[in-house]
Order: C-alpha cells, then sequence, then structure tokens
C-alpha cells in the first residue's frame, strides 16, 4: 500500500552466505571468536544473535554502547564482537538485500507517519508475549485504532507475583497497559471467568487447579482423564496410536484431535511409524530439513569429488544418489567390487581400469574383458561430466560455479531422473512424497541463485563455494507438509496453536521434558543474560522466567480438549519419574488409575492386521486363549514360519531332501578345504557354498594371498633348483631367486608392482625377507634329510595327477575330494616308496589329532591318503607323515644383547620346526631319514635318553585314523544331502572364535539362542588309543 523498498528479500540460506561473509571480514578484529568464525556452528548461532537483537529493537552502535558498562571482560569482548559483526553484516545488507528480521523494523517506518489504523477495530489473540519490534507497531495501533481487543491467558493480573503461572502474560499486559496510558488511551481489563471450552467437570477442575497450591476436597468423577505409564518411547507411541483408533470409531473426526510434546524429536519418528502401523492420518506442522535430500545431496558430492581428488566414497555417494545414467545400471556393483578389490581411489578414476575384476586371478579370461569393458563404461560415464565440471570451477566466480554446477546437474540428467523418481512415488501411492521432490528442486535452484548473487563477483575457490553450499543447505527446509481435510494435529507444546480439539494426548509428561528444565543456550548464558538485564539491555527471557513459561506451556496443553484428555509418561525406572502434569492431576483425582500395558487386554490391543501379527510374534509363547487364536489365524501366513522358527528356536534345515540334493549335488565333488568349513559350522557352509554367498576380498597382500605367493615361489624354486642341490646355494643367491620369483607372480597376477600403493610394496619387500629366510630353512632341512621333494602343488581330483578316492553315501550318491598338496616328500628304502606330505602355513597353527578327528584340519591327511592309494600316480606308497611347515617370522624376545645372537637362533628354530605326526617303526629308521641325528630342529621327533619321542604313529594307527577322517567326510555328506545345515560352529581350544570372525554371523540373528559343538581337548596319544578302541569294537 505504501510501496516497497526494492531491495531483494534474503532466503535462510542467503541470510547465512552473507553472515559467513560478514564473519570473514571482521575476523581479524574479533576479540573472543576468532578462532571460531569459520564453524558453520557459529554462524548459525550468530545468525541467531542478530534476529534476538534485531527483534529487540537493538542495532550494532547499541550493542557496542552497551558493552562498555560492563563489568565482565569476557561478556563485554563478547557484545564488541557481535556489534563488530552485525554491523559488517548490515553493511553488506545495504541498499542491495532485506533482512527477514528487519521487516517489523520496515514496517513500523512505513506505517508510522500514514495514521494507517485510524478508524480500524483490531484483534489480537493467541499472544502471550511480545517482542520490542513488536511493541512498537502496538503502540502505532494503540494510539491510531478506534478500538483494539487484547486476549491473554492470566487469572491473577495486577497481583504482582513474579512467580505466578501466568507471570510472563501478566508482565506482557503490564507493558499494554502502559503504553495504552502513555497514549492517553482508557482501558478496560475484562475477565471471563467461565471456563466455555468444555462442560465436563473433570476437565474444568483439571484447568482450573492443575498447579493450584490447593486441590478441591470434594471428589469428582475423572472417566474423561486417562493416564498411562508406557514402559517405552514405542510402547507409548503405539497405546497412544491404539486409543485414537478407538476414538475415531466411536465417531469422532481425526481432525478433532491433537497430539502435542515437548520433545518433538524424541517422538516424531517413531510415532510417525505407529500411526502407518494404526492407519493413523496425522499433520505435524514441523518444518522439513533438505540435507538428506538426494537432488540436494547431489551437489555434494559431486563438488567433493573434484575437491578431494576423485576418493572413491564421494563418487559412489553421487552415484546414490540415484540422479545420475549409471545409478540404476546393473554394472554398478561389479564396478563397486572392482574398486574394492583394487583400492582404486583418486586419480586412477581417471584411467582406463585394466586389471582383472576377480583380484589375482592371472591372464584376463574372455568373460573378464567383457566385465572390465562394462566397468570402464560405467566409469567414462560417471567421469565425463565431473571432469568438464572441474575443467569450467577453475578460478570461476560463484555465478559462474553455480551455472557449472546447473550445467553438470543437467549433464547427468538428474533433473529427468527427480522427475521419474516423482512419478514411481506416486504411482505407488506416496502422492505427499511425489509433490516433495518438486519442492526439493526449487529449494536447489533458490540456494545456487543466492550463492549466485549474494556473493562477491570474484573468483572463488571450489572448496570455500562447497562449505557455503553445505552451510546454507542446513538452514533451507523444505516448508510444512501440506495440511489434509481430516488429520490429527501433531506439534510441540511451545508451538503449537490448539484448535479446540475435542480430544488432545500428551506424551512425555515426565520430570524435566515437560514442563521442560530448561537454561538459555547459544552464545549467551543465562548468567550474562541477567548482567545484560541488570543494566537494562533487555533480551529475550531466561533462566527461571524460562521455566515459567514451561509450566504455561503445559497449563495450555491440560486445558485445550473439550472431552477427552489422555497423558502419557514412560516409567522404567528412577530417571523417568512423572511430572507435575502427572503428579497434579493425581493430586486432584486420588482414585485415578494409572494403565499400563497388559496382555490380558489382548481384544483391546489388536486394531490393524500389522499390529496384530506384531503382538502375536511378541507374544508367540502366551498360552492364553486369545493369543493362541491369533497364532491360529496368522498360520498360514507367509512371515509366520520365520516367527515360528525364531519363537521355537528351531535349527535351520532343508525339508525337501530333494532340494538338498539340487543344491549340494548327488555325487559330490568338494576342496578338502571344505570340509573343515562344514564342521567348522553347517550353517556358515550353506551360506558360503550352498548359497554361494562370498564376503569381497581386496587384491592386497592378505594372509591368504600371502599364503598363495608362499606356495608358488617355493614351489618354482625347488622344482627348478632341486632339494639336493638347494644346499648349495648362499644367502644371496637364494636372496637373487626369491626376488625373482615374487617379481614373476605379480607381474603375471597384477601387473607390475611399481604401480601399486607404497603399503603394497612396503609388504613386497617384507615378503621378500621372510621367503628368504624360509628357503634357507629350508636349505638347511634337505641337508639333514634323505627324503626328496618330487611334487609341488601335485593335484588330486577325479581326473587329476591322483585320483581322489570314492566314499559312497547311504542314499547312493558319492563324496570325492579335491585339492592340490603343497609339496609331496619320497624316500626309496628297501624296495619300499615312502611318503610325506609337506603343507606351508603362513600362519602359527598348533598340530592335535583331537582337532583332526573332530572334522578340523583333515586336509592334508586326506591328501596324504590319496596320494598312497591311488596306484596310478608315481608317489603312491606307504604314509609316512603329515608335515606343517610355518612360512613366517615371528616376533622375537632376547634376554641381553649378548646373548641376542643365541636367543634368536633358539627361537627361530622352534619358529620354523615342523609340526604334524610321523609313522615310526621298531628301528625309527623313518624318522631319521627325516631328520639325521633327531635334534628335534625340524621335524617334530627328538632322540632322547629314553629313546626317540615325540608326535609318532604307527602304521597301523595311520589306518585307523583314515578310516575315522573318511567317516567324517561321509557324515558330512549324508547330512548335506539331508537337508542339515544347523548353527552349531565348534568350540574347542584355538576355536573358541569361530562366530566372532564369521563372514555370516549377521545372518544368525534370527535364532534365538546357538548351542556350540564342543569337544575335548584330549592329547594325541590319548586320540590314537581312543582310535585303538573304535578298532577293536569294529573289529
Amino acid at each position: 500500500m505504501y510501496g516497497a523498498d526494492g531491495r531483494k528479500l534474503l532466503t535462510k540460506g542467503g541470510k547465512a552466505i552473507l553472515m559467513k561473509t560478514a564473519i570473514d571480514q571482521v575476523r581479524p578484529d574479533l576479540e573472543l571468536f576468532e578462532k571460531k568464525g569459520s564453524s558453520a556452528a557459529f554462524v548459525q548461532s550468530m545468525t541467531g544473535i542478530y534476529d534476538e537483537m534485531k527483534s529487540c529493537n537493538l542495532s550494532g552502535a547499541a550493542v557496542y554502547a552497551a558493552a562498555d558498562d560492563l563489568d565482565t571482560d569476557i561478556l563485554r569482548c563478547k557484545m564488541r564482537d557481535f556489534s563488530r559483526i552485525m554491523t559488517a553484516y548490515e553493511a553488506l545488507l545495504g541498499d542491495r538485500f532485506a533482512d527477514p528480521a528487519n521487516r517489523l523494523t520496515r514496517l513500523y517506518d512505513q506505517i508510522k507517519d500514514q495514521n494507517y489504523f485510524a478508524g480500524q477495530t483490531v484483534f489480537l489473540d493467541g499472544f502471550n508475549g511480545f517482542v520490542a519490534q513488536e511493541y512498537k507497531i502496538l503502540e502505532r495501533i494503540i494510539a491510531e485504532a478506534k478500538a483494539v481487543y487484547i486476549a491473554l491467558d492470566s487469572d491473577s493480573f495486577g497481583t504482582g507475583d513474579g512467580y505466578d503461572l501466568f507471570a510472563y502474560v501478566n508482565e506482557t499486559a503490564g507493558i499494554l497497559q502502559r503504553i495504552a496510558d502513555k497514549a492517553g488511551v482508557p482501558t478496560n481489563a475484562l475477565q471471563l471467568g467461565e471456563n466455555y471450552r468444555t462442560d465436563y467437570a473433570d476437565l474444568r477442575r483439571v484447568e482450573q487447579y492443575i498447579f493450584a497450591d490447593q486441590a478441591p476436597e470434594t471428589e469428582i468423577s475423572s472417566e474423561h482423564i486417562r493416564l498411562y505409564a508406557a514402559s517405552t518411547v514405542t510402547d507409548a507411541c503405539n497405546d497412544l496410536a491404539l486409543q485414537i483408533k478407538g476414538l475415531l470409531r466411536c465417531g469422532y473426526r481425526a481432525g478433532e484431535i491433537a497430539v502435542t510434546m515437548r520433545d518433538r524429536e524424541k517422538y516424531a519418528p517413531v510415532l510417525a511409524s505407529a500411526f502407518e502401523k494404526y492407519g493413523v492420518p496425522y499433520y505435524t506442522d514441523e518444518r522439513q530439513p533438505v540435507t538428506a535430500q538426494p537432488i540436494l545431496v547431489f551437489p555434494m558430492y559431486l563438488m567433493r569429488s573434484v575437491i578431494y581428488g576423485w576418493r572413491s566414497d564421494d563418487l559412489f555417494s553421487l552415484i546414490k544418489t540415484g540422479l545420475t545414467d549409471v545409478s540404476d545400471s546393473p554394472d554398478l556393483h561389479r564396478t563397486e567390487n572392482y574398486v574394492y578389490t583394487w583400492g582404486i581411489n583418486g586419480a586412477a578414476w581417471k584411467r582406463p581400469f585394466d586389471k582383472s575384476p576377480k583380484g589375482f586371478s592371472g591372464a584376463l579370461s574372455d568373460s573378464d574383458r567383457v566385465q572390465l569393458e562394462r566397468i570402464n563404461a560405467l566409469r567414462q560415464s560417471l567421469m565425463e561430466p565431473l571432469l568438464a565440471f572441474q575443467k569450467k570451477v577453475h578460478g570461476a566466480t560463484p555465478r559462474q560455479i553455480s551455472t557449472a554446477l546447473f550445467e553438470a546437474i543437467k549433464a547427468y540428467h538428474a533433473d529427468k531422473h527427480l522427475q521419474q523418481l516423482a512419478a514411481g512415488l506416486a504411482q505407488d501411492g506416496a502422492s505427499a512424497l511425489a509433490e516433495e521432490q518438486g519442492r526439493t528442486w526449487d529449494v536447489l535452484m533458490r540456494i545456487l541463485d543466492q550463492l549466485a548473487t549474494v556473493l562477491p563477483e570474484k573468483p572463488m575457490a571450489l572448496k570455500d563455494y562447497c562449505a557455503l553450499y553445505a552451510l546454507v543447505t542446513h538452514t533451507e527446509d523444505l516448508g510444512e507438509i501440506p495440511m489434509g481435510l481430516d488429520n490429527v494435529q501433531v506439534g510441540q507444546a511451545d508451538r503449537m496453536r490448539f484448535n479446540n480439539p475435542r480430544a488432545l494426548f500428551i506424551l512425555g509428561a515426565n520430570e524435566g521434558e515437560f514442563p521442560q528444565t530448561v537454561t538459555s543456550g547459544g552464545l549467551l548464558s543465562d548468567n550474562e543474560r541477567k548482567q545484560l538485564a541488570a543494566h537494562d539491555f533487555k533480551l529475550y527471557s531466561f533462566g527461571e522466567i524460562l521455566n515459567l513459561q514451561e509450566r504455561y506451556f503445559a497449563y495450555k496443553a491440560v486445558s485445550a480438549p473439550r472431552e477427552r484428555l489422555f497423558v502419557t509418561y514412560t516409567a522404567t525406572g528412577r530417571a523417568d519419574a512423572p511430572s507435575a502434569i502427572v503428579t497434579g492431576i493425581q493430586a486432584l483425582f486420588p482414585n485415578l488409575h494409572v494403565e499400563k500395558w497388559n496382555p490380558a487386554n489382548g481384544l483391546d490391543l489388536v486394531d490393524t492386521p500389522q499390529n496384530a501379527f506384531e503382538l502375536m510374534s511378541g507374544l508367540y509363547d502366551s498360552t492364553d486363549p486369545f493369543f493362541v487364536a491369533l497364532r491360529a489365524y496368522f498360520s498360514d501366513e507367509p512371515q509366520y514360519a520365520a516367527v515360528q522358527a525364531l519363537a521355537e528356536n528351531r535349527t535351520p534345515m532343508i525339508k525337501d531332501t530333494a532340494t538338498a540334493r539340487k543344491l549340494f549335488g548327488k555325487d559330490m565333488v568338494l576342496s578338502a578345504s571344505r570340509i573343515e568349513d562344514y564342521y567348522n559350522c553347517p550353517y556358515r557352509y550353506f551360506c558360503k557354498f550352498g548359497l554361494g554367498a562370498q564376503p569381497r576380498q581386496k587384491a592386497e597382500i592378505n594372509p591368504m594371498e600371502r599364503g598363495t605367493l608362499i606356495h608358488y615361489v617355493l614351489e618354482k624354486l625347488l622344482s627348478e633348483v632341486g632339494t639336493k642341490q638347494l644346499p648349495d646355494y648362499d644367502r644371496k643367491q637364494i636372496t637373487a631367486l626369491v626376488d625373482g620369483y615374487i617379481e614373476q607372480y605379480f607381474k603375471e597376477e597384477m601387473g607390475d608392482p611399481s604401480d601399486m600403493p607404497s603399503r603394497f610394496r612396503y609388504n613386497f619387500r617384507r615378503l621378500s625377507k621372510m621367503l628368504v629366510d624360509v628357503v634357507c630353512r629350508l636349505a638347511g632341512e634337505f641337508a639333514e634329510s634323505d627324503f626328496e621333494a618330487k611334487a609341488f602343488e601335485l593335484p588330486i581330483d577325479v581326473d587329476g595327477a591322483v585320483h581322489s578316492k570314492v566314499i559312497p553315501l547311504k542314499d547312493g550318491g558319492s563324496l570325492r575330494i579335491r585339492g592340490s598338496v603343497d609339496r609331496v616328500d619320497v624316500l626309496e628304502q628297501d624296495g619300499q616308496q615312502f611318503v610325506r606330505v609337506v603343507d606351508y602355513k603362513s600362519g602359527a597353527k598348533a598340530f592335535r589329532l583331537a582337532d583332526i578327528v573332530n572334522g578340523l584340519n583333515l586336509q592334508m591327511f586326506l591328501y596324504l591318503f590319496n596320494v598312497c592309494a591311488d596306484g596310478s600316480n608315481p608317489y603312491a606308497g606307504v604314509p609316512a607323515g603329515v608335515l606343517y611347515m610355518h612360512a613366517a617370522r615371528s616376533v622375537m624376545t632376547v634376554e641381553t644383547k649378548s646373548s641376542a645372537e643365541k636367543d634368536i637362533a633358539g627361537q627361530e628354530d622352534k619358529a620354523f620346526g615342523m609340526n604334524g605326526i610321523v609313522i615310526t617303526n621298531p628301528d625309527c629308521d623313518i624318522p631319521a631319514a627325516m631328520e639325521h641325528d633327531l635334534a628335534g630342529k625340524y621335524i617334530p621327533v627328538r632322540l632322547k635318553k629314553s629313546g626317540v619321542g615325540g608326535s609318532l604313529a604307527s602304521l597301523e594307527q595311520l589306518g585307523l585314523l583314515q578310516r575315522k577322517i573318511e567317516a567324517l567326510v561321509a557324515d558330512m555328506g549324508n547330512a548335506l544331502q539331508n537337508g542339515q545345515i544347523g548353527q552349531r560352529p565348534v568350540q574347542a581350544k584355538d576355536h573358541d572364535k569361530t562366530c566372532e570372525y564369521c563372514d555370516f554371523a549377521s545372518v544368525c540373528a534370527f535364532k534365538k539362542s546357538v548351542t556350540p559343538r564342543t569337544y575335548d581337548d584330549q592329547t594325541d596319544s590319548a586320540v590314537l588309543a581312543e582310535l585303538e578302541k573304535e578298532g577293536e569294537s569294529h573289529a
């Protein structure tokens, strides 16, 4: 009417940008906040201080002047810093921008000489207080208007009681009275003593006496009030939703019901879930943040990708907004796996990927090449717009960066993908979410516009622009969700305006929560505000006034309903005491029963199928007829079986043996290591080999890959040099050989090691030193041994160099093993061929026969028995033993400097000494052929005064062990074909972390408890004795 001033009104985001700019300008002059000035939290706090100062009609100059009168140095510095920032901020506003915090001041300036309210009748309702800007406008209204009607809540005006429930409102009334007196306007205070909201005596009593010192002595019915003590927040919200559904069935409209609480963040997500479960329509006045919205996150990760040099986490976060052309690509998971496997990061994204998608797997297969082409196509589609964006923003101004961002968003077709997302949501019935997507696009455009127009037109680093974008995004919101025609009103008590509800629900009526125990937050403490007030520098309310306001909010809530009041609090212990709302109602109605969740009220607890099923699941074991009937009702539902299995702690099993056979095979050919997997835990075996679920593996020198490398080097070196010639090589020659084989391995498996990260190259050098020690140790061993290494990585399979033995199963199927033996050593003696197998271990593992006869660590025994039994291979013969060589260095300790060499040598002998079992005969010539002096340096056998001792077994005992192992293999095959895949993790000595390190531990969550498979830690001699007893019983 009187014309605008032509300045552009700042959004919240624009205001944050300008405030950050102002802080940066004056930061060198700040006395207290120089270091905090760059943080987003300080920018937001300073924005709040500015708004508060302006609403209290205070300028930067007034703030600075007030600082001179203060006694406290810190507060004086604070006020001066506030003043400097406010002055700089208002200078930046200039004639270009208008701050929303100044709207009331501008309004006053426009109307003060216009006599706008002359002859008007003005009504004000719903206020309990005003700020200084509003009082200035009220001065004009009261002075000019024909009549002014102001409704305030108080029954104690004029008492002067500063701690009265309505003390804050009374202070407001007093200020209004003084304004009228100053303007010479007569006033008339009309007290409305009658409660016209409700006709019910109990609700009237609550309104009148809730916080009174004395309550009426006469008892009346409390039938319109319900108190509920919830065990959890979930219980509170579920009960509330159930009660609302009951009211709706009784004829209430959703719009006639309101829900309020003081701590919305605590209840909002749980309450939303409860309303969805019970089908309660609702509306909340909460403004929605945009920080998690895909289209707002998209530019953030786009910029971060450039700023931080193509970090994989940022790039995949960009893709997973769902708004790029590759977000739905079937090759996305392959690309993720490739990046994980090879540790792709940084500039590697700008070059074509050329390694095997499988990791260390040798030459690329045809399928690998096809997969690599698809992965590279995705990489190129992702990187091209990013590289173009990087080029555009180099040395660019904020306007140019905003433009480049918009162009990059369009290049990825993010706008079209957002439209597709909205269409999909609308098609699925989520119309509110669909509509929300359009609003998020508007917010993004507003942010880019603000960054382009508010910031000065000079070059800006992308990192600084990104920081401002993040700051602005945190200040913006989507506004309120549009209100439906008939919804339950939900809101926070300090902001909620009750629309005369028939029924009101209060959540969280706990001590300290509602009414809330509050103190002033932000950059000014309660004590500092008190000091300012003492110098007649008045800001917002603080301290005790805030707590009085909290009681007033509680009063407004309990007096709001016309017909029903429901009050809920959590009662989980001493920390959850009921608040004055609950105790006040109980004082007014001593006989009012506090309700709690009670399964005996079964029928009353059921409202929707979803709620009923959840109730049945939680009380599955109940013998109450109602819950028995619920179980019967849902017994045909698909999800019922899962609940039943969990409740009854059933062991998972494949009931259809035909399905089990199809999954595992009738005639199984398994690697020997799979047998150990099964005996570690049948369910883990099922996940790993039945379902084919495998964890991703990085292409790095991990224990598994280290073991493969060790095998490769030792196989190459021993087969080419020979065991008889190896002792003639010195350490320098061995080092050259080892380094050459390691280099060869990496080139065959993954290309040039020099392209790999520095940590990888460090591990590469470390492995070389360790392997040289191992080979030197082998040279010493073969110098003392008559056994000769004849085969390396010897394959055992159906059609391998060694044919695996067929183990028949009960139902007509069979099981055979496959694998490869690290090393086969042979001794020709007295016309017989003695065979031992050697396994290289990159990790330390104790050898126990107790493990072997319980299905663990039996791989090498299976290999030995298969090699010896298959007459078609040249290594068949008499089993001479199984040995495990520890092919890795350990941390060693020394007693003194002088004894270091001796200590290390002794510990190395112990560390590198092989364990396992060796065949014995009357003359002990087989162990002696393995180590001539039987000193126990290389094999686990030693010549003592009492004779030869150690880990020894007779040929007959090895035969009994073979029968036991083959029985274990058959048992496993039979169990799998019968669908026995139960969770039975082994728990024994050195096998007590089966679940802790299981890749599938999270899958076991559906079982209440798991019973482990245990066995005794027997000595080797006790195990052999037990096998002999079993042999006698089977004879």
